[in-house]
């Protein structure tokens, strides 16, 4: 199931309303903007969406009103969630045009009973979303494909540390088996896990990556960090170990280059997540991020491939120019920030401008720069 149109708005009718309306996605999406255009905060609505409907998350929120459509095989699924000082308003779930769900302010509504063949009356908590409360695979099967999406749906700041700053230790089995794929400082536990469970396929999966993005390793291993030391505590944090074929030492996570190891980090988590279960979509924010030029390129053409391979639905953001000249304009999605909204323009609602851009021979950027996406937009 991948996410194909969503809207949301929060705050409605106060001065920090924010919203986005109508934004479509493709199989494979890069969301460009300036800096505050949005593109972050688009990536976690999604988020925050994925992991309200798998349950992962609590409803702790203050405003938000969603209307997200998904495809299914061709069967068009719409849920609609809306919140209010951490209690439901409003949900919906209609599968083609049969309402599934539908609830209202004081939690009570309708909900299909599959066994039975038609509705029946129920209540919910306020504070609870029924898609989460009332999943029941005999009853109410319809909810599971919600459940899945979100609960397969991976989010990556590439901007951010990735766990270069976490450091594990391992007291036993069961603690090892502890994973939550959705913790993305979890690189040294999440390595460990995938060597063990897929052995040389796993690692020799992430050294191929690695060396397609122009870092060549010879080995990666967990161990003992050597360039800092720890003092008690109950165990010897562990953490990545690298050793580069240029190199005759190993180098710690520590003092691997920012830039090293987010693309590390990205790869291990990915690989192992495809091995185990193949994520419903991903997301990356910031996508090459401390990364020269040659490098953040390959990146983006590696997740693009494995996007396609996999069919797993891929949703990047940049605002850097190189990046932007490397992705296909079909690919794209331009932001542009308003009062109380940002825009979307992508080739599914601004066509001809994307079209006929792309035989003027110029580069990317420029058609960013430009504005020549804007001279016509369904949403405007």
């Amino acid at each position: 199931m991948q996410l194909q149109l969503i809207t949301y708005t929060q705050f409605e009718g106060q001065p920090e309303e924010w919203r986005i309306k109508d934004f479509s996605f493709g199989n494979i999406n890069l969301i460009v903007g300036k800096n505050a255009t949005g593109k972050s905060r688009t990536l976690n609505i999604i988020k925050v969406l994925g992991n309200l409907i798998s349950g992962d998350n609590k409803l702790v929120y203050k405003s938000g009103d969603y209307k997200a459509t998904f495809d299914k095989d061709g069967k068009q699924i719409t849920y609609f969630l809306r919140y209010g000082e951490k209690e439901v308003i409003k949900e919906k779930l209609v599968i083609g045009s049969d309402i599934k769900l539908d609830r209202g302010p004081d939690g009570k509504g309708t909900i299909h009973a599959e066994e039975l063949g038609h509705p029946i009356n129920f209540q919910a908590p306020l504070s609870e979303l029924a898609c989460v409360s009332r999943r029941d695979s005999v009853q109410h099967p319809f909810f599971e494909d919600l459940y899945k999406w979100g609960k397969k749906l991976r989010c990556y700041c590439f901007g951010t540390q990735l766990g270069r700053d976490h450091f594990a230790v391992f007291k036993d089995e069961k603690e090892e088996s502890e994973i939550n794929l959705k913790n993305t400082d979890q690189t040294v536990i999440i390595f460990k896990k995938g060597r063990k469970k897929y052995a040389n396929e796993f690692v020799n999966n992430v050294k191929n990556d690695m060396t397609q993005i122009g870092f060549y390793l010879n080995k990666i291993d967990i161990g003992r960090p050597n360039s800092i030391t720890f003092h008690g505590g109950i165990g010897q944090p562990q953490c990545i170990l690298l050793r580069e074929s240029d190199l005759k030492g190993t180098t710690d996570q520590n003092s691997t280059s920012q830039g090293m190891f987010r693309a590390l980090s990205l790869i291990i988590q990915l690989n192992y997540s495809l091995l185990a279960s193949i994520p419903s979509c991903i997301l990356v924010d910031d996508i090459g991020e401390g990364l020269d030029y040659e490098r953040s390129s390959a990146l983006i053409k590696l997740l693009i491939n494995k996007a396609k391979e996999s069919r797993v639905q891929l949703i990047m953001s940049t605002n850097d120019r190189f990046v932007m000249n490397n992705v296909p304009l079909e690919y794209w999605s331009i932001m542009q920030r308003f009062p109380n909204e940002s825009k979307i323009y992508n080739n599914r609602n601004s066509k001809k401008q994307f079209e006929d851009f792309e035989l003027t021979g110029l580069n990317n950027f420029d058609f960013f720069t430009s504005g020549a996406f804007e001279e016509h937009n369904p949403t405007k």
